[in-house]
């Protein structure tokens, strides 16, 4: 599997190199330098967004935030988490969750079952969030954009799994679904004589979002607020760059725009940072809105530059980590 995901990282690098040559590398580089300091808000931008997903994790902590870890600790470690996500290419998008869960723990003290019970919490705040968003930027905008009905009734089918997955994890996580884990471990002797400890933090788990899901009704939808304010705060960046490009739409066709990229993105979660596959869906969908190909491959590496940027960001922060724990241990 390991192999597979490399290979399809190649691809998409493979991809991406074809689109820039069909557009000329030379013609994107002076554009982009022509731009200058009209990029820096971008910059700007996104700092906003990861704060917003931070306290939308923050409120999916089966109890109050932890006091030893505070919420610039939180954002600290989610940059590194969500820099892992992005670059580790066996892990499907997801190698930096138990990274920050040991962060917490190895740093502040926070028990992993509290760590891990609001990562799996914010996924499905996350979820839910990024439905609401989608449904509201097709609404918007259905009548409105000559799109193919392909690619609308893709997206409605994107939706109806997307949300039919986030309810039965919710579910699933309500009813005990660790509980459940523990039992058939028991009757399959997974645990063996001498991992006891493995099969409580099981149950603890367990408890923990069970307890959140009953308890705590209002810090779910506070968590799921924050996380829909993050994905908007997103089209404050694809609008942005749909200004300086001087490409002729307007807020809410970015709305769908940045709702559409969201989707590509968890659709190609298998290709590390979705490489190339997010720059040819970003050019393909440029030019289902009637733009030519140059149009959309300037608005995708503009993003993919910030995106860079971000990941360099997070692997400064998890190089100077001295209590960083071992991948190879974690993978494992």
């Amino acid at each position: 599997m390991k192999v597979v995901k490399i290979l399809l990282l190649v691809l998409g690098f493979y991809i991406l190199y074809v689109t820039i040559r069909a557009v000329r590398f030379e013609n994107i580089a002076s554009t982009i330098l022509d731009l200058r300091w009209k990029l820096l808000p971008i910059l700007l931008v996104y700092p906003l967004v990861f704060f917003l997903d931070t306290l939308g994790w923050a409120y999916a902590f089966p109890k109050n935030l932890p006091k030893q870890a505070s919420i610039a600790e939180l954002y600290r470690t989610r940059i590194i988490g969500e820099t892992l996500n992005a670059v580790i290419p066996w892990a499907a998008s997801l190698g930096g969750e138990p990274v920050k869960a040991e962060l917490l723990k190895r740093r502040r003290g926070v028990p992993l079952s509290e760590s891990y019970a609001s990562i799996l919490i914010v996924h499905t705040t996350f979820w839910l969030s990024l439905n609401v968003f989608v449904i509201l930027g097709i609404a918007l905008t259905f009548k409105k954009l000559p799109l193919s009905p392909v690619l609308w009734h893709s997206v409605l089918a994107f939706l109806l799994v997307l949300g039919l997955i986030a309810i039965l994890v919710i579910v699933g996580l309500h009813l005990g679904v660790f509980k459940k884990v523990h039992r058939l471990g028991e009757v399959l002797k997974w645990w063996g004589d001498k991992s006891s400890e493995k099969r409580h933090k099981y149950l603890e788990l367990d408890e923990h979002i069970k307890k959140f899901y009953s308890r705590n009704p209002s810090r779910f939808l506070i968590s799921s607020a924050f996380n829909f304010l993050g994905w908007m705060a997103g089209v404050l960046e694809a609008y942005w760059i749909i200004s300086i490009l001087d490409i002729p739409i307007g807020f809410r066709e970015a709305w769908l725009i940045e709702a559409l990229i969201q989707v590509l993105r968890i659709v190609t979660f298998f290709i590390p940072s979705s490489v190339g596959a997010q720059e040819g869906g970003i050019v393909l969908l440029f030019l289902q809105l009637g733009f030519e190909q140059s149009v959309g491959l300037l608005f995708a590496v503009i993003r993919r530059l910030r995106e860079i940027l971000w990941i360099v960001l997070g692997l400064t922060l998890w190089s100077f980590t001295e209590e960083r724990p071992a991948l190879k241990k974690l993978k494992n």
